[in-house]
């Protein structure tokens, strides 16, 4: 199955990025925040306060490399990750990192969730699509 992923069209338009809305589940809590479409980040990653409002339990501390620096964060993991109507993926890596204020969106979905999927995305045509 191809499915066009929903985007904000207006921050597309105008940073070049995707922003989806995402279902964050966990310990019976669930959550839907915006998210950046990043291939090139490790984690999905979200900010402190929603790490905390899904009760997500710290499993490790791991290594992280931004484009400014080397830090180190909490690894969680969250019972499922939904975007759009048909992808879900269940027990997904997820970390706390404080994003800046003017981010256009709540975290990152990165590779620990992608991995999950074929995917495609036509910057030119503003195309984001997921394959199962």
């Amino acid at each position: 199955m191809r499915a066009a992923i929903p985007f904000n069209q207006r921050i597309f338009r105008e940073f070049r990025l995707f922003v989806v809305p995402v279902l964050l589940e966990n310990r019976g809590r669930s959550l839907y925040i915006s998210m950046i479409f990043d291939s090139g980040a490790s984690y999905v990653s979200v900010r402190p306060d929603v790490f905390d409002q899904l009760e997500i339990s710290p499993l490790r501390d791991v290594p992280l490399v931004t484009a400014s620096q080397h830090v180190r964060s909490v690894l969680g993991q969250v019972d499922k990750v939904t975007v759009g109507a048909h992808f879900s993926a269940e027990k997904i890596d997820i970390i706390p990192v404080p994003f800046p204020e003017n981010l256009p969106a709540e975290g990152l979905l990165g590779t620990s969730f992608l991995r999950h999927f074929p995917l495609m995305m036509d910057f030119d045509k503003g195309i984001l699509e997921l394959i199962s």
